[in-house]
């Protein structure tokens, strides 16, 4: 059992960054802008979105750039962000306002506990080394549960298995997966058939069977588990039999829809239909000059798809066959989208620079 540590030295680390300029100092609403947005929200489904940035009267997060995201099952006034170098923030009033929370930073791995949501569990580097941290309450601080052996790698993914929270997968940067089954406590490294060094960044599991895990490969392909890690199968020649793509770029599972999983590319978006097969998407044209980064999926309502594409945001509410488009007037573009699970009709965007 890996011992765990506190994150003392975390919380000096962010006393220091708050008090200095790595925020806006400007006032509000000057610098509350969507040209200056780093998470974005709709409530209205996806016609009109507004930047979510602000501290206080004073302070804004203008200046993150968005990595990962969770919202909590229950409390959705409840929202957490991970950024790539300036730690986790939390709003508790659905994005109205944002608390510096102690954590390392690089923050690319953050789930909550779907059984048991005060239980949370993040990805991070401290000094220099990655790890991941468990927290067991809301307000409480994050202990040590796993350790990379030396500085330089980082954690690119961290997913937790809704049926058995026990169970948790992560994803190194250099094509590494480990896995507990005890929340922590230990893990295993589960083998993959062939030589992989790209960073995991996404990993998702089936809606229907927790056995059935995919993994994106960054920009090179996607694995597969039938059988909960026992056996690793690259199925990147399954995804797009006419080679239009070589690069993955997003990953998600259908969350009503068992067997149905999505992949977004450099050369648009191939569904896994519930039989296995995969067909292409039939995205706007224009959209698919660009990387697909983030896919999100009604989590009540399979026929509503979004992504991003560049500068603008595509959703249908016909599993695909028509799209509404969305201008975004943002210096960054989307890493992340996530619905608001007790009311889709409220999604969040966290943004980033590529």
């Amino acid at each position: 059992m890996i011992k765990k540590i506190s994150l003392v030295a975390a919380i000096i680390a962010f006393t220091v960054f708050l008090s200095g300029c790595s925020f806006s100092e400007t006032l509000l609403p000057d610098k509350n802008t969507m040209e200056n947005a780093t998470v974005i929200k709709t409530e209205d489904g996806g016609a009109i979105w507004n930047p979510k940035i602000k501290i206080d009267d004073k302070k804004n997060i203008a200046g993150v750039d968005i990595l990962s995201m969770a919202i909590h099952p229950n409390d959705p006034n409840i929202v957490y962000i991970g950024t790539m170098s300036n730690g986790l923030f939390v709003s508790k009033d659905a994005g109205e306002s944002w608390t510096a929370v102690a954590y390392p930073d690089k923050a690319y791995g953050l789930v909550f506990d779907p059984i048991t949501p005060d239980v949370m569990y993040g990805s991070g580097v401290f000094n220099g080394r990655a790890k991941i941290f468990k927290r067991l309450a809301e307000g409480q601080e994050w202990k040590e549960v796993y350790t990379e052996p030396a500085d330089g790698t980082i954690i690119s993914s961290l997913a937790i298995n809704r049926f058995n929270p026990s169970v948790l997968y992560a994803g190194t940067n250099e094509g590494i997966v480990v896995k507990t089954t005890d929340g922590g406590q230990t893990w295993v490294n589960l083998k993959i058939n062939q030589d992989i060094t790209a960073p995991i960044t996404s990993i998702v599991f089936d809606r229907a069977n927790d056995q059935h895990v995919f993994f994106a490969l960054f920009q090179e392909g996607v694995l597969e588990t039938k059988n909960a890690g026992a056996s690793i199968e690259n199925i990147t020649e399954k995804i797009d039999t006419k080679n239009n793509t070589s690069s993955i770029y997003s990953l998600v599972a259908d969350p009503y829809l068992g067997g149905v999983v999505y992949v977004g590319t450099d050369a648009g978006i191939f569904r896994r239909n519930g039989d296995g097969s995969w067909s292409a998407m039939n995205l706007i044209e224009s959209s698919k000059a660009f990387a697909i980064r983030s896919i999100a999926i009604n989590p009540k309502n399979s026929k509503e798809i979004m992504y991003s594409s560049a500068k603008a945001i595509y959703k249908s509410i016909d599993s695909g066959t028509k799209w509404a488009t969305f201008q975004l007037d943002t210096a960054k573009e989307i890493s992340v989208l996530k619905y608001d699970v007790t009311d889709p009709a409220k999604i969040y965007a966290g943004l980033r620079s590529f």
